[in-house]
């Protein structure tokens, strides 16, 4: 199941899962996203907001509302928690030209392995990357699990070594119980210092297996970002116009 966590009052960007994308309502982009991976037998927008409940909905996309969340991982916790699905994937909801690959390598991943409570994506990391504090980069063991994730340059470039540092890119999927075991954990001080939910996996002991993404995408973080956002999806759509897919 792919669940797209949206709400209205961003700080930054208030109304952003509604904002037009080529004329389209972003969470209804990232909707089309998660239904081309052609891995789920549901997409669904999580939200508390009837604006956005009713754009997924004139869309053709099923909708949960669901209560007041800190954050994406809790409001998508509670919608995995009325539904059935072995598989959960945490598909965010700022990035309209997400490569629906990159959901189908974690999702085909955690249906072939029900013992990997967790995993996630990343790529290589270049010396801009390192620097970027917006930037989260992540270590991982010989099993190609996390060891950890941060903002700072990890592992500290001290000898280059080519491919060693790499990036995080932010698609996360669950097995169902590992989710709601994760939410009802108390926050760590290494997430609250660090400012990534992931860290209270690691701090409490659950792994997080760390593949390799089919490749990038542009989050719209603030308005200046949708221009950026328009042109990856040219790009992915092969610079065709785009119109949305109102399949299930």
């Amino acid at each position: 199941m792919a669940v797209i966590p949206a709400r209205f009052a961003a700080t930054r960007f208030p109304g952003k899962p509604l904002v037009p994308i080529l004329g389209v309502p972003m969470v209804v982009h990232v909707a089309a996203r998660a239904r081309e991976a052609d891995c789920f037998h549901q997409v669904a927008v999580a939200t508390d907001d009837e604006r956005i409940a009713g754009a997924a909905r004139a869309a053709g996309v099923s909708v949960i509302m669901t209560g007041d969340a800190r954050n994406g991982t809790e409001r998508v916790a509670q919608a995995a928690a009325v539904l059935e699905a072995d598989v959960v994937v945490n598909v965010q909801g700022d990035e309209p030209a997400l490569p629906p690959e990159n959901l189908a390598i974690v999702t085909r991943y955690l249906m072939a392995h029900p013992e990997c409570p967790m995993a996630t994506l990343a790529l290589p990391a270049d010396e801009r990357d390192l620097a970027d504090p917006n930037v989260v980069k992540v270590v991982c063991g010989a099993d190609g699990r996390a060891l950890y994730f941060s903002r700072a340059a990890i592992p500290y470039p001290r000898a280059a070594i080519p491919g060693l540092a790499r990036r995080h890119v932010g698609v996360y999927g669950y097995q169902r119980s590992a989710l709601l075991q994760l939410v009802a954990w108390p926050e760590c001080e290494l997430e609250r210092a660090e400012g990534l939910e992931q860290l209270r996996a690691l701090h409490h002991g659950m792994g997080i297996q760390v593949l390799e993404a089919a490749g990038d995408s542009v989050a719209v973080d603030i308005p200046e970002d949708i221009p950026r956002a328009e042109e990856a999806l040219r790009r992915l759509k092969g610079g065709g116009e785009w119109q949305p897919s109102t399949s299930s």
